[in-house]
């Protein structure tokens, strides 16, 4: 055969040497270098699209629960901020584990996702909280959270007002998505159910957590918890004051204006009195004192304030200095319990841009940028100094701590998570006490709420039901406590009876029996109503073609409800697309992350997770594509 001579370079994959007659039978094709250079880069994409499989290999990095080793504290790398494609980063997120439950090598039977809130994470929350027994019993996971800006979860290493605007709502809801997805996806516990609960701001987090992330978790525990943002929180002034009694109350007004007369002449002798001799500004002092007041009626439980202390103080109205020792007497003594000072009540001692561990300044950032909640006098019977009033909170300390005037979006926060959504929200437990102030904000009593659970429980303060159980305590707190357990169990997966009962969906299905409120006889443990997953049993009896559903009462006991119903649940997702709605760090600047159809859509609670996907989806098109090339070019 004979090769064609051209003007430019070429070569064949047949030496020369080659082309006599020993090669007739063989098609030589000639090659161009530019052919060969298309060949090269080819590759080399090949070569450097390796890299990148490898580092999303080591993200996902499956791991047993198994070897996971036993330790106070683990970290995740977090995503400083969600709500943009211009990423800036990452830092390192605290979180705690008990898995003394799980079976050893074996994979537990749920979740239980605590929210830490407003403070340092203790590792001592997964072990002593009011559902490790119930965990013991179900063989359940304990893993609790550190919220971005709270104890070591610093995503930078100041806190002024640029780095500050990292800290919303928004941006901690997508905190614990993207932390929920990771773990799923280490530990492979795809199919695992997660339940996520928290006590105070900890419980609004989990609910709103629930509310806009229903796929993620089964179900949410929330207990003495916000839920409307609230520029002037009066109603606060005026639950404390009731639970202190009109005697007692009045007894507080009458000694704050003593002591407000009393600084006009001495100021430095009243400071004296609760051992506040720092230079301290006035109105700062004033709300040292109120706040140490309203703080012991908030936690009754621990202070006893309104069955000790007020009985006794009742009696020394007739001397206003008598009134003074007395109190100042007790504030010394909080402080020593508290293991704190004055300045731990001074809020412009967070005026510096230092990090601050012990979460006043993160805190205080959210109620001035959107929560609001500003204790302020409820009126002229306020024990509360009017001097102390909504002006004050945002001219005063908002400006002292962050430099400027805040006015927090309180319309906003009640727009997308606000407690009016909560009529469509399903699986969650509302948990109150009687006594406690901060319930003025929760879910009202009266309200029905079909396809979840409240349970109000009467003379009770703040967060008593996640205290240790006490022989004192009241037989409504500890059937409260009963009643969250059972919540918790109905959906965790029990065994089936093989002899009469079969596993379909994730739920036991009575082989005789098909009215689905009649699967409870299948269940080892009859007190669990598995049936009452709602979402599930939607999916059988649509397959079943029936119409009924089965939803647990407020005493947990089936109850039955029509079909349409299943509306209100379709709004649930529609809820959670808009509370995806997010606003971004900057609020002269915001951006709008769309759908493929144009309507707003929640970012993507498992984004790290659709990237690896769609990387090594499109790192392996590349290559088969390259790979073809190259046989073309070789055919």
């Amino acid at each position: 055969m004979k090769i064609k001579n051209k003007t430019t370079k070429c070569f064949t994959i047949i030496p020369p040497s080659l082309t006599t007659s020993t090669t007739k039978n063989i098609k030589l094709r000639n090659y161009n270098l530019n052919n060969i250079y298309i060949f090269l880069i080819i590759i080399l994409i090949n070569l450097i699209m390796i890299e990148p499989i490898k580092s999303m290999e080591n993200q996902i990095n499956l791991t047993p629960l198994a070897s996971m080793p036993v330790q106070p504290y683990y970290i995740f790398q977090q995503t400083i901020n969600h709500l943009s494609y211009d990423t800036i980063g990452t830092f390192e997120q605290r979180f705690s584990v008990n898995k003394k439950f799980v079976p050893i090598n074996g994979k537990p039977k749920a979740v239980f996702f605590l929210v830490s809130g407003e403070g340092p994470l203790s590792s001592e929350i997964v072990n002593h909280n009011p559902f490790v027994q119930i965990a013991n019993e179900t063989q359940a996971l304990i893993v609790a959270l550190e919220l971005r800006y709270y104890g070591e979860s610093m995503p930078f290493l100041n806190m002024n007002n640029s780095n500050m605007a990292y800290l919303t709502t928004d941006q901690i809801l997508e905190d614990l998505a993207t932390f929920q997805v990771f773990f799923t996806n280490k530990y492979q516990l795809n199919d695992i159910k997660w339940i996520i609960m928290g006590c105070s701001y900890a419980g609004t987090i989990s609910a709103w957590y629930r509310l806009k992330y229903p796929h993620l978790v089964t179900a949410a525990i929330a207990s003495s918890s916000p839920f409307r943002a609230e520029l002037r929180f009066t109603e606060y002034d005026v639950k404390v004051r009731q639970n202190l009694g009109a005697p007692c109350s009045k007894a507080f007004k009458n000694l704050f204006s003593y002591i407000e007369h009393l600084m006009i002449k001495n100021n430095s002798y009243v400071k004296s009195k609760f051992t506040c001799e720092r230079q301290l500004d006035d109105r700062m002092f004033l709300y040292l004192l109120s706040e140490a007041l309203t703080y012991s009626v908030q936690y009754d439980a621990r202070f006893k304030i309104i069955s000790g202390f007020c009985p006794k103080f009742v009696k020394l109205t007739n001397s206003s200095e008598a009134l003074l020792d007395m109190f100042s007497s007790y504030v010394k003594n909080m402080f020593l319990f508290q293991n704190v000072s004055c300045d731990a009540y001074n809020l412009y001692e967070f005026a510096s841009n230092e990090i601050d561990y012990s979460g006043t300044r993160s805190w205080t950032w959210q109620l001035c940028r959107e929560y609001g909640w500003f204790m302020v006098p409820s009126g002229p019977d306020s024990f509360k100094p009017q001097s102390l009033g909504e002006c004050w909170w945002q001219n005063d300390v908002c400006k002292t701590l962050y430099g400027r005037a805040m006015r927090p979006t309180v319309d906003r926060i009640n727009m997308v998570y606000g407690s009016t959504n909560f009529k469509y929200i399903s699986n969650v437990l509302f948990t109150n006490c009687g006594n406690d102030p901060w319930s003025t904000l929760s879910i009202d009593p009266s309200v029905s709420l079909p396809f979840s659970q409240q349970i109000h429980i009467p003379g009770e303060s703040h967060c008593a039901n996640w205290l240790s159980e006490q022989p004192s305590d009241s037989i409504e707190l500890k059937n409260a406590r009963a009643l969250a357990n059972s919540f918790l169990r109905q959906f965790i997966r029990p065994d089936c009876d093989e002899n009469d009962c079969s596993t379909k969906n994730g739920l036991c299905i009575a082989k005789k029996l098909t009215d689905l409120q009649a699967t409870s006889v299948c269940i080892s443990n009859g007190k669990i109503q598995i049936s009452n997953q709602l979402k599930n049993q939607l999916n059988i009896m649509k397959e079943n073609g029936t119409t009924s559903t089965t939803t647990t009462s407020n005493n947990g006991n089936p109850s039955t409800t029509s079909n349409s119903n299943n509306n209100s649940i379709n709004n649930e997702n529609n809820l959670s697309s808009h509370a995806g709605n997010s606003m971004d760090v900057d609020e002269d600047d915001q951006r709008e992350v769309c759908s493929s159809n144009g309507s707003m859509s929640s970012s993507s609670p498992s984004k790290n997770s659709l990237y690896f996907t769609n990387t090594l989806a499109l790192t392996t098109t590349l290559s088969f594509i390259s790979i073809l090339s190259t046989l073309i070019l070789i055919l």
